[in-house]
């Protein structure tokens, strides 16, 4: 009878560690749910892409809606993608076919253009000079969104489905649906190294100092790469979710959002996995599957936003 009660002792806390912490705090942001939402680096701020509603810029402690951000007066857009700089003084709005910069602190839009081609991703750099955009035609293209004119071009066999940029850094790195991710120099548009998979590269993350690499190709195992070692440093244990959204925090930590609710942690410099937190399904049209669009810290606690247009804090 003792050892019965010994083994349940011993395995209740190995049950909670393994069961992933839910949000303390959510907050609707759209209704019917979202496009995409991109978080601030400071954790203050965030763009989210709704459904029904066009895009808007919220300020998160307050909870309040600051800015109705579309690029056509008195249309709705679909926001389908957005990027912060560092600072969060500049945030970055696409569709398929324009884009926007705008100016945080007042709301105004700072310069509006046409894309070359259609758009399927787009990362905005550090200090809001530059877009790298990733378009269908197989190309991705270094851009001067504050003054206009396309200054690199990178070509993959396919269309670009991901993009991250590091300008500071000099690189950039590109996920497409031809299977490979490339790392390039941003100076004279130079292939660096290509990455071959059996599948799309649906998401690539460059970390803060550009040292530290995230390649998840569809269904293969995401991967983590030292760039400056040139050494492949773990394969993620992220099961059955599907990587949809992640965030460096500095070149020690990553944060990774699923396609099924799950946020998993990870340390970047072996790829062991940290901690685990689901967000909720609180609409009543919210499927179980909600994916996790961004993820953050404000204050030191996790916030994310989910595919069902909430905000949530842990």
């Amino acid at each position: 009878m003792r050892i019965q009660h010994l083994i349940i002792f011993i395995c209740i806390p190995l049950l909670v560690a393994c069961w992933p912490t839910g949000p303390e705090k959510h907050q609707q942001l759209a209704m019917q749910g979202a496009y995409s939402a991109s978080i601030d680096p400071q954790g203050q701020n965030l763009v989210i892409g709704s459904l029904q509603h066009g895009g808007s810029y919220w300020n998160i402690p307050k909870y309040a809606r600051l800015y109705n951000w579309n690029h056509r007066a008195g249309f709705l857009t679909e926001i389908l993608y957005s990027s912060f700089s560092s600072n969060g003084k500049y945030a970055l709005t696409a569709n398929y076919y324009n884009l926007v910069l705008w100016n945080t602190a007042t709301g105004e839009s700072v310069a509006f253009w046409e894309a070359p081609s259609r758009i399927q991703s787009a990362d905005l750099s550090g200090d809001g000079r530059f877009a790298l955009l990733g378009m269908d035609n197989g190309q991705a293209v270094l851009f001067d969104i504050q003054n206009g004119g396309v200054l690199r071009e990178f070509q993959h066999g396919g269309p670009v489905i991901s993009v991250s940029l590091n300008i500071q850094a000099g690189i950039a790195l590109t996920g497409s649906e031809d299977n490979s991710a490339i790392l390039w120099n941003t100076r004279d548009a130079s292939m660096i190294r290509e990455f071959k998979y059996s599948n799309q590269v649906s998401l690539v993350k460059l970390s803060e100092t550009g040292v530290i690499a995230l390649m998840v190709p569809s269904s293969e195992k995401a991967e983590l790469w030292n760039l400056a070692t040139r050494k492949k440093i773990a394969e993620l244990k992220t099961a059955k979710y599907r990587l949809t959204s992640a965030t460096f925090m500095g070149d020690s930590r990553l944060l990774t959002g699923t396609t099924y609710r799950d946020i998993f942690e990870f340390d970047a410099k072996t790829g062991k996995k940290l901690s685990r937190w689901r967000i909720g399904t609180e609409a009543k049209h919210a499927l179980k599957s909600t994916s996790v669009l961004d993820v953050g810290y404000k204050g030191g606690r996790l916030i994310a936003v989910g595919s069902n247009g909430y905000l949530y804090t842990f």
